[in-house]
């Protein structure tokens, strides 16, 4: 989810002028930073629930969620930079990126440019660890304790939306954006996949 996120804003700033990589993404979210601390409250206000609003709808259609549920468990700005945090950390420990490198190193082949099929297999690869790892996986040798149910969201799936949909309000926070933007990059990077290649082919 937070991959093909990613990947379409690289797209979408490519086309405003930016690169499309890390540099670009951070230099983008230098500029929205200082806009918004230029900007009026109510124009903040109003970037701020636009993205949250985007954001649940989104899930709460594709996961048949309550709404309720959701406005219960609201972070506050404090709070899910905490929790954006520990997910940013748990994405770039060694033992998940070794994983996914272990798992995409078989379709690459030396010498070659990736195929779509290849491209694709990554994706899923990239996906399946960010849900069943990252999130829902145990986050240390012999725990049961997720890093879903550590940010206080509960088990399972549900427990992920619901997270998902917390963090929802505060994408547009400079902050999280840069905890989460570095992350997926160095994630994306073990799988083997060049970003700046991705955004070019998704334009054509």
């Amino acid at each position: 989810m937070m991959e093909t996120f990613l990947t379409t804003q690289l797209h979408v700033l490519a086309g405003l002028g930016y690169a499309p990589n890390e540099q670009g993404l951070a230099l983008y979210n230098t500029h929205l930073s200082q806009l918004l601390a230029k900007s009026d409250p109510s124009t903040q206000e109003k970037l701020r629930e636009s993205g949250r609003d985007t954001w649940r709808e989104v899930l709460c259609t594709a996961f048949a969620m309550d709404i309720e549920e959701v406005k219960a468990n609201e972070l506050s700005i404090v709070e899910a930079r905490n929790v954006m945090h520990k997910v940013s950390q748990r994405m770039q420990e060694p033992d998940i990126l070794e994983y996914v490198a272990q798992r995409c190193a078989s379709t690459t082949t030396a010498g070659s440019s990736t195929t779509p099929e290849e491209m694709a297999f990554k994706h899923s690869v990239v996906q399946d660890v960010l849900v069943n790892k990252v999130y829902l996986g145990p986050t240390s040798p012999g725990s049961s304790t997720t890093l879903v149910s550590e940010c206080g969201f509960g088990e399972g799936e549900r427990g992920y939306v619901l997270l998902q949909c917390a963090m929802a309000e505060h994408q547009a926070d400079p902050l999280c954006a840069q905890y989460i933007g570095a992350a997926m990059m160095r994630l994306l990077q073990s799988a083997g996949m060049d970003m700046q290649s991705m955004s070019a082919n998704s334009s054509s």
